[in-house]
Parts: C-alpha cells; sequence; structure tokens
C-alpha cells in the first residue's frame, strides 16, 4: 500500500517586522522569507544559493530583489509586514505534491467537447493525486511537448501571445495579478524554453481554481468559436445548398470549432464537409491523416454520432 507524506505548504508570509535593506532584520522573519523565495524556485532560476540561517546578508537582499521583480513589485530589497503581494502569494511543493483545489466545477457553458479534451484534472482521476508527470494537470503551469508553449488551464498556451495580451486575459478570468504577471513572461516561449519556464515557475504560480480555469477557457474558446464561425461565413456561400452557421447541426458547430481551437489545415475541406452534413464530416475526418492521429483522444467521430 502507498504510502503519502503531507505535502509542504507553503501559507502565506506573515512578518511581524521589515526585513531586508535597512530592516529591522527579526531572524525569525528573515527565516520565513529565505524559506519563500528557496521554495519558490531561486536556486533553479538564478543559480544562486540562499540559506535559511536568519541573518540578513547581501545574498538575502539580492534574493529579496529578484523575488520583488518576479512579483512586478519595484526591487528596494525591503519588505514590511504589510505588503501585499508577499501576503498574497502561495505555494506547494516538495516531492508528493498534490492539488490544494480538490473540488470544483467542470461543466463549461459551450464547448465542452474540447475543455474534456485540453487537459485532466485530480478529481476526475481513478487513482486521485497519484500522477507525477503535470504535464496534462490542466490548473497549474504545463508544457504539452513538441512546439508547445507554456500553457495554463484548459488549452491557453502563451507561446504565440504577447506579454500584454497574457496579463489582461489571466486577469479577466479573475486570476490573481502576480500570478498574471509572473505567466506573462512566458510570452513567445515554446519547446524547450517553455520547458524550462515550467520547471522554474510552475511552483511559484501555482494552482488556479477550477472557476477560474473555466473562466479563462471560456474567453479563449469563445474566440476559437467566433473564428470558425466567420470562416464558415465566409467559405460556406461558395457551397451551393449549405446551411447558415446558426442553422448547423449543434454538434457540427461542436466539432468544427474544436479543429479551429486545436489547430486547423485545410480549412476549406472542413467547411465543405461540415456543410454536407455529419456523415461527410465523420467521413472527411476518417480520411485525414492530421486529424485521425487525435482522434482516440477527442473522439470527434464518436461525437458526431
Amino acid at each position: 500500500m502507498s504510502t503519502y507524506h503531507t505535502p509542504m505548504q507553503l501559507m502565506p508570509l506573515r512578518l511581524f517586522s521589515s526585513v531586508g535593506t535597512c530592516g529591522t532584520n527579526n531572524p525569525g522573519d528573515v527565516k520565513q522569507l529565505q524559506q519563500l523565495i528557496r521554495d519558490s524556485g531561486y536556486q533553479l532560476a538564478t543559480g544562486r544559493y540562499i540559506g535559511v540561517d536568519g541573518q540578513c546578508g547581501q545574498a538575502t537582499i539580492e534574493a529579496i530583489k529578484w523575488y520583488q521583480q518576479l512579483l512586478n513589485m519595484f526591487p528596494t530589497g525591503l519588505v514590511h509586514p504589510l505588503d501585499s503581494s508577499f501576503m498574497t502569494a502561495q505555494m506547494d511543493s516538495g516531492p508528493h505534491w498534490r492539488p490544494r483545489h480538490t473540488q470544483g466545477p467542470l461543466k463549461v457553458r459551450e464547448g465542452q467537447l474540447t475543455f474534456d479534451t485540453e487537459g485532466v484534472d485530480y478529481i476526475t482521476a481513478v487513482e486521485p493525486f497519484r500522477q507525477h508527470d503535470t504535464r496534462y494537470f490542466s490548473r497549474v503551469l504545463h508544457w504539452p511537448g513538441g512546439v508547445s508553449g507554456v500553457t495554463l488551464g484548459r488549452g491557453y498556451d502563451m507561446g504565440q501571445r504577447s506579454r500584454g495580451e497574457i496579463h489582461a486575459t489571466l486577469c479577466q478570468a479573475g486570476i490573481e495579478d502576480f500570478k498574471a504577471s509572473l505567466c506573462s513572461r512566458a510570452a513567445g516561449l515554446t519547446g524547450h524554453f517553455a520547458h524550462e519556464f515550467v520547471n522554474v515557475y510552475r511552483l511559484l504560480v501555482g494552482e488556479i481554481t477550477h472557476q477560474q480555469q473555466i473562466n479563462l477557457f471560456e474567453i479563449i474558446y469563445a474566440v476559437k468559436r467566433k473564428a470558425a464561425e466567420s470562416y464558415y461565413n465566409r467559405h460556406s456561400i461558395k457551397i451551393d445548398g449549405a446551411p447558415s452557421w446558426h442553422a448547423l447541426d449543434p454538434r457540427i458547430k461542436d466539432v468544427v470549432a474544436d479543429i479551429f481551437f486545436q489547430g486547423v489545415h485545410n480549412a476549406e475541406g472542413v467547411i465543405k464537409a461540415a456543410a454536407g452534413g455529419r456523415e461527410k464530416l465523420k467521413d472527411f475526418i476518417l480520411k485525414d491523416h492530421g486529424y485521425m492521429i487525435y482522434e482516440s483522444e477527442r473522439n470527434r467521430i464518436g461525437y458526431l454520432g
């Protein structure tokens, strides 16, 4: 029988005095801050070591400045007990890390087909919390592999997005500002660079909640679905007897939107098949190797019935 240790949880920092340059530097407060910074990936990110000895030397001050920059704070090297960004930041770490939010909604208003195939959540696992590969656990930063970028939630890939767009979208989804700021640093990173970013920042960013995940998905799905609708409307007018987008079978619309969400090729072929009905679209997918390699996980043909 497997034994699971209680995961180390670093709760919100509670200082009783200032720490850093010209601070009071009470040893207990200094230790708290040193532990927080060390556990946030400081050595992995910078190659520099910080001890947890309660002594606020130059190494600790430099580490404080690094952490302040991560949280988009001015790097003064001094932390006050009421610094809200430090008070808010939380993380889970250690080899037996497990999700903190173990219950929450997994149903979206539209795009359930896509939502369900763009990630997994431990509360739906057969053996909860036993997975150690977090590539597909969607409520933390992850890297799906290949040329993908840093991803959060169900399919929010930051590899082709700007810092401003990432920050604004995550805040719109209700994700905390300091998390949005950290994630925005992943703008433009793909492949190996995205993987390294996840290794450094995953624990510091921590989890997003189930509701934040839903909010984020609904924002990005609406954009992709609108793109699919726009493309269909432009090209279906060339097809005799093609129904309007609004008159299409709802399941056909879901599958077309899912294809656009994941990454479409031969878009005109997709639209022509969709305009012909479920059987035509199923046959099109069956004959396209680029879509069939994902069929076992996305089950578009099965969804079409």
